[in-house]
């Protein structure tokens, strides 16, 4: 089944790349730019005004939910038309509606995210907070710390796989958002966690099976063809089930 998936993702794509990869590569440079800009701004060696410092990153971060949402929700369309057998010849107008949408399922999913990845990492954390305020009252043996980490990573890293099982329910948030243009996001979020009940595994896995690829990335440019085919397939998959 999956390699009847990742085929008509291929036959998708076939001679149709350049339409995908002028998003991607924008999509790409701008994740990349903003994600270096804070940093690049605290290695500089100008002197800042503190308030300047504390009010960059909020609107660093809202610059780049604005840029890249919209091209986040473009993409998935692209790929969805092309699932459909529909080249995505014209240029796609999202309209105001659209961008908002893709700006607010962008800020939903991360605090959605970052909520479920605090619930379970909430143990070893706890844990650990605990141990680091034992230890600066009393000390412990090395022994004894080396098998307290060694546990608590094994936890840490339980905790981060039934994290990523767990969120495979809003997998299809964007997707639906791209199905559905008089879909809002609470709707496209209902819908991804409806259609998804008892096949967050096999998302999972399926996402999982890329991963050999996704190592192939590290060199960049096998980026612009392993990117576009997990996405078609991501993509495919969500349509055939």
């Amino acid at each position: 089944m999956n390699a009847r998936i990742k085929l008509s993702a291929k036959t998708a794509l076939t001679g149709a790349q350049l339409k995908i990869i002028p998003t991607l590569a924008v999509l790409i440079l701008l994740t990349v730019f903003f994600s270096l800009c804070n940093p690049a701004l605290n290695l500089l060696t100008i002197s800042f005004n503190k308030y300047f410092l504390l009010i960059f990153p909020a609107i660093s971060l809202l610059f780049s939910i604005a840029a890249i949402a919209p091209l986040r929700l473009r993409l998935e369309i692209k790929h969805l038309l092309l699932a459909r057998g529909i080249n995505p010849s014209q240029k796609l107008n999202l309209g105001l509606s659209g961008i908002l949408k893709a700006c607010e399922m962008c800020v939903c999913m991360f605090f959605i995210k970052l909520f479920w990845l605090a619930v379970f990492e909430a143990v070893p954390v706890s844990a650990l907070a605990v141990f680091l305020l034992h230890n600066a009252r009393k000390a412990v043996s090395l022994r004894a710390a080396f098998v307290f980490f060694s546990g608590m990573f094994i936890l840490a890293l339980a905790g981060f796989g039934f994290y990523l099982l767990f969120i495979q329910k809003y997998s299809k948030s964007m997707f639906y958002l791209a199905c559905y243009k008089d879909f809002t996001v609470t709707e496209a979020i209902s819908e991804s966690i409806r259609k998804t009940k008892d096949k967050t595994a096999d998302i999972l896995f399926f996402k999982l099976g890329f991963t050999p690829w996704f190592l192939l990335c590290i060199l960049i440019f096998p980026a612009f063809y392993v990117i576009p085919y997990y996405k078609q397939s991501v993509t495919c998959l969500f349509l055939s089930r």
